[in-house]
């Protein structure tokens, strides 16, 4: 043990696992190691400052102050006992940007009551990546869930293309640590928290997507645009067997329902890929259903967001506006990468 020790330049501060000398990440959760990591490499996302503010709601004791009426008795559920008012969490509205690389923002939407979507961004050498998880309402625990599996996924694919590791295969390894993660939180398989996953690298001319679940990855351009991903759902699947048209299975009650997921009662998980090198410049998206429900035409997307003057920023916040002016019926999260890099002689986020 005592030479094994030595390899470590010291404990996780998110699970205290041991932290390899040369590694910027921990093994174990996938966490950053603020340690070793230079400021540069740490993923920016929509919930790692949250996690305090849902610490506070008092843990039974009765003593957080109600945002509303100012009343001490808000509970474990984050509702005040006074006025019955939720407590805000810090992720109805998040926004991040990598520079000219990246950016995203996610939002609670018009109809729900919380936000249980998050988003990583993380830069690389070469470009950037992001990760969009879409925590399952119907489980509990989801939106903890899909905060640290976005947050774990990109701090894998950071580490690993930044080290040399094919960005496929730096994807495989980032789905199997977010699954990892996110099954740790199952108190039991009939509890289990979820959560999608979709996730894009873009290192220089090339692009890398993955995905469990149905949160989308688009390819936007003025030469073309096109959905990257397959939606792992009932009516894709349904669709794709010929049992039933395409109408049809979409305007099925069961159209949405998961056939794959991250979480304790998912099985094995096995993502899929998407690589390619687009003949055109263009913009990357990731987005939860939130905003493809609204806009599912990759056409849509691209009349919304290709307004190079602005760059990523702007095309998020159109984006997330558009899903909004539709109803906004559900939690709205995108991320979008340009593709090539804005400029790749300078270090993304400087």
């Amino acid at each position: 043990m005592a030479a094994d020790q030595d390899l470590h330049a010291g404990l996780c501060r998110t699970c205290g696992e041991p932290v390899h000398e040369h590694d910027r990440f921990c093994e174990e959760c996938g966490r950053p190691d603020p340690t070793t990591a230079p400021p540069s490499t740490a993923p920016l996302n929509g919930a790692a400052s949250q996690a305090g503010d849902q610490s506070g709601l008092g843990h039974g004791t009765g003593t957080a102050i109600c945002a509303d009426c100012g009343g001490g008795d808000v509970g474990t559920d984050g509702y005040c006992g006074h006025c019955g008012l939720r407590q805000p969490t810090g992720r109805e509205h998040v926004e991040a940007e990598l520079g000219g690389f990246a950016a995203a923002v996610s939002d609670r939407g018009l109809r729900r009551g919380r936000n249980e979507d998050a988003f990583a961004l993380a830069p690389l050498p070469n470009g950037a990546c992001a990760v969009v998880c879409d925590g399952v309402a119907t489980a509990p625990g989801s939106a903890e869930a899909s905060r640290l599996a976005a947050d774990a996924a990109a701090a894998v694919l950071a580490g690993r293309v930044a080290r040399g590791t094919d960005p496929r295969d730096a994807t495989r390894e980032a789905v199997e640590r977010a699954a990892e993660v996110v099954t740790r939180l199952a108190a039991s398989p009939e509890s289990a928290p979820a959560c999608t996953f979709v996730s894009a690298v873009v290192d220089g001319p090339d692009v890398t997507v993955g995905w469990v679940g149905d949160s989308r990855a688009y390819w936007l351009s003025a030469g073309g645009s096109c959905m990257l991903t397959r939606d792992d759902s009932w009516a894709v699947e349904m669709v794709e067997r010929g049992k039933m048209s395409a109408a049809d299975a979409w305007a099925d009650r069961r159209a949405h329902l998961l056939t794959a997921w991250l979480g304790a009662d998912a099985g094995p998980v096995e993502p899929r890929l998407a690589a390619f090198r687009p003949a055109a410049p263009g913009l990357v998206l990731l987005c939860s259903d939130g905003l493809w429900n609204h806009l599912p035409e990759a056409a849509d997307l691209a009349a919304v967001a290709l307004h190079a003057a602005d760059g990523p920023r702007g095309a998020v916040g159109r984006l997330l506006r558009a899903a909004l002016d539709a109803g906004g019926h559900d939690n709205v999260t995108v991320a979008v990468i340009p593709c090539p890099p804005p400029d790749t002689s300078r270090e993304p986020g400087r």
